[in-house]
């Protein structure tokens, strides 16, 4: 054996014993999901716990200041698009740095804004320090969260993980909107932002649990020895490597001149694609995935925003209104570990879960809008968090289960682009209805109908595909 040969075996040798020790050291690390489910937990209770209880924070503040609903909409509006551009933020600086540290700025951003929220002086200024501020921050930080659970997470084992997270999410805001009434009592309104700021801030400890073991070590050598095996020794056809063989050196040589000329022809328009992830939007069914979605997500979470104001409107007072919003947190909280259940005994198609779980969601609204009687109004709420519960499980998963681990932080800022483009859209629309009605229930009947692009489009999709 010649002296290039044993180099040449010793350096597969040791690519070889670097890929087992990062397959060991991957073995080691898995257990740290745990701490990663807990730091998502406290992510999103911390960062938007308060959402759903708007309606009784804002209310007597929306009457005293002599805002208008539609202020409240748009908010909710730019939140939602903010969101996207935190996604996109996100992105780039992951090209360059960590996802964890795209998470820590995501998270400062997020506690300026609700710092500055004590002070605003109308809910038009709501649209600067939640919608902005707060949704550029959890923009960035919601991708950095589902990503590293992916990252610990294979395929079937990521629909139990995420139902565990969001039922054990679920439990602690079941209670939020009595801590928001009694904070409400005893602080009044601003010492009650004041609270949900110091809440906020939690968010810090929670990403420093977002750590992965990151790119798996890739030997520069690993070129020269593509042909050899691990474990079988020297290639047959290895003694073409020698450097003694002058028509090497010609073929490196023209593999590195050709690599440089290809390098110079890659535009800025393809530089601007990989950046920002956009090839993905050649995909026709991610694309049909997104805006089925995002229609879907804007009027699930202007809903609930909104229907603490459309109860006090029949009648019922706070404590009424709470117990309502706190039976359907409850019931989420039983849909998600009954999901999480049900997905480690068998195997879900998480896309036709989001779909009937659409269906029926619209049949319930409607319910809602038809009777009048609390015990109606709190059983046909319970149902809504259940189904709430396989609306938020599965919208993370129908698009991570689509595109590959790499690409899911720009898929996902892609998906939310268009969540927030729906809500810009879309939300002064509903808060416009309301107004020029005086009445919620005409608006309410128009967020049912934004869920009809997800139960058209996806069921035309099926057929056609289902055809071919």
């Amino acid at each position: 054996m010649s002296e290039f040969e044993s180099d040449v075996l010793k350096m597969n040798n040791e690519v070889c014993e670097a890929v087992k020790s990062d397959e060991e050291k991957r073995v080691k690390t898995d257990n740290w999901g745990y701490m990663v489910c807990f730091g998502t937990i406290i992510s999103f209770i911390a960062g938007i716990g308060h959402v759903n209880s708007s309606g009784l924070i804002y209310n007597d503040f929306i009457i005293a200041t002599q805002s208008t609903t539609q202020s409240l909409t748009t908010a909710h509006g730019v939140f939602a698009l903010m969101l996207a551009i935190g996604g996109i933020i996100l992105n780039v600086i992951s090209k360059t740095f960590s996802l964890q540290f795209g998470g820590f700025i995501g998270a400062v951003i997020l506690s300026v804004g609700s710092f500055t929220t004590i002070f605003i002086k109308n809910t038009n200024e709501l649209s600067i320090t939640y919608g902005v501020l707060q949704g550029i921050g959890f923009g960035m930080i919601t991708p950095v969260c589902y990503s590293t659970l992916n990252y610990y997470y294979e395929k079937n084992k990521r629909t139990t993980a995420l139902s565990i997270c969001k039922g054990v999410q679920g439990v602690f805001l079941m209670w939020y909107p009595y801590m928001i009434k009694i904070f409400m009592t005893w602080y009044g309104f601003r010492g009650t932002l004041l609270l949900i700021s110091a809440i906020t801030f939690h968010i810090f400890p929670a990403m420093i649990t977002m750590r992965t073991n990151g790119k798996r070590r890739q030997n520069k050598n690993l070129k020269v020895t593509n042909n050899v095996e691990c474990g079988k020794g020297v290639d047959e056809n290895v003694d073409l490597l020698n450097p003694s063989n002058s028509s090497t050196d010609v073929v490196y040589e023209t593999a590195i001149t050709t690599g440089q000329s290809k390098a110079k022809k890659v535009s800025i328009y393809t530089r601007f694609l990989e950046m920002f992830n956009l090839r993905v939007l050649k995909d026709p069914v991610f694309c049909n995935i997104c805006i089925g979605q995002s229609f879907c997500n804007f009027s699930d979470v202007t809903f609930f925003v909104l229907q603490p104001l459309l109860f006090l409107q029949y009648g019922f007072d706070k404590m009424q209104v709470a117990t309502c919003i706190s039976i359907c947190a409850g019931a989420d909280v039983a849909g998600r570990f009954a999901l999480g259940f049900i997905s480690s005994q068998t195997k879900i198609n998480t896309r036709a879960l989001y779909y009937f779980t659409v269906l029926i969601t619209v049949f319930f609204r409607i319910v809602i809008l038809q009777v009048h009687q609390f015990i109606w109004l709190a059983i046909a709420t319970g149902i809504l968090g259940v189904l709430r519960a396989g609306l938020h499980v599965a919208s993370p998963l129908v698009i991570a289960n689509h595109v590959s681990h790499e690409d899911f932080p720009g898929a996902y800022a892609i998906f939310l682009l268009a969540v927030g483009l729906v809500n810009v859209a879309i939300a002064p629309i509903i808060g416009i209805i309301k107004d020029e009605y005086q009445n919620f229930v005409p608006a309410f009947y128009a967020l049912i109908l934004c869920c009809l692009p997800c139960l058209i489009l996806w069921a035309v999709e099926y057929i056609v595909r289902h055809k071919k």
